[in-house]
C-alpha cells in the first residue's frame, strides 16, 4: 500500500527527469535571414574635388577646386548568407548635381565649370550579420559621366570616366522584407582630356575627380522564393 501511494507522488519528478517539461518551453527566436534578391532607393550628399590641368605643351598650372551636391540612387543586388557571414553583389545608378568651377587669374570673365552628371557602381560586398543588423565592406568598379564647360556654357565637352569605389555601411531589418541602410563610398575617377578654350588659345584640359558619398536609404527584399531556394541548395 505504501508503494502504491508513493507512485503518484513520484510522477512529477519522473516527468521532469524524462524531459517532458521541455516540450512546453518557448521556441527560440528566428535567426534573421539575409539571403535573397533586393532593390532599393537612397539619397544623400556628395563632396570632393576636381583638378583641371592645362596641356603641359601650353601651361603646367593645375587648378584644384571643390565639387559638392546631392545624389539620388536606385539599387539592386543579391545576398548569400553562410552562418553569420553575408556575401553579396550590388549595382546602382545615381544622378548627381555635383558641380564646381573657377575663374582664370587676370580674366574673371573667363571661367570653367565641371559637372558630374551620373555614376554607376558594380560592387562586391562581404559583411557580418547579427540578429537584425548587418555591417559590411564593399568595393568594385565605377562608370561615370562628367562635363566641362567654358564661359557662359558657350563650349562644353562630356566624356565617360572609369574608376573604382570602396566603402562600407550598416543595415538593419525593419521587418522581414524592409531594410534601412546608411553607406559611405569613396569614388576615384580616371583623369581625361577635355577640349575647352583657355584665356589666350584653345588648350587640352585634363580633369581628375574624386568623390565622397554619404547616403541613406531603404531596400526591399524581393519575394523570389524559387531563386532563394536554388542558392540555399547550392
Amino acid at each position: 500500500m505504501l508503494l502504491l501511494a508513493a507512485g503518484p507522488l513520484c510522477a512529477p519528478a519522473l516527468a521532469t527527469d524524462l524531459g517532458i517539461a521541455s516540450i512546453y518551453q518557448s521556441a527560440p527566436a528566428p535567426v534573421a535571414n539575409w539571403t535573397g534578391a533586393y532593390t532599393g532607393f537612397s539619397g544623400g550628399n556628395a563632396w570632393g574635388s576636381a583638378v583641371v590641368a592645362d596641356d603641359p605643351a601650353v601651361n603646367t598650372h593645375a587648378r584644384p577646386f571643390d565639387l559638392g551636391g546631392t545624389t539620388k540612387t536606385v539599387t539592386s543586388g543579391y545576398n548569400l548568407q553562410n552562418g553569420n557571414i553575408v556575401f553579396g553583389y550590388e549595382g546602382d545608378s545615381f544622378v548627381t548635381n555635383r558641380r564646381g568651377g573657377f575663374d582664370f587669374p587676370g580674366n574673371a570673365s573667363f571661367n570653367e565649370q565641371v559637372k558630374e552628371r551620373w555614376l554607376s557602381t558594380f560592387r562586391g560586398r562581404v559583411g557580418f550579420g547579427q540578429d537584425n543588423w548587418l555591417v559590411y565592406a564593399t568595393g568594385g568598379a565605377v562608370l561615370g559621366a562628367s562635363m566641362v564647360s567654358g564661359p557662359s556654357g558657350l563650349s562644353s565637352d562630356q566624356l565617360w570616366h572609369l574608376g573604382w569605389a570602396a566603402g562600407g555601411g550598416v543595415e538593419v531589418k525593419l521587418t522581414r522584407d524592409w531594410i534601412a541602410k546608411v553607406e559611405y563610398l569613396y569614388v576615384g575617377l580616371q583623369d581625361k582630356s577635355y577640349l575647352t578654350p583657355a584665356p589666350s588659345v584653345p588648350s587640352n584640359q585634363r580633369v581628375l575627380q574624386d568623390d565622397h558619398i554619404l547616403r541613406f536609404g531603404v531596400n526591399y527584399k524581393l519575394p523570389w522564393g524559387i531563386l532563394d531556394s536554388f542558392f540555399k541548395q547550392h
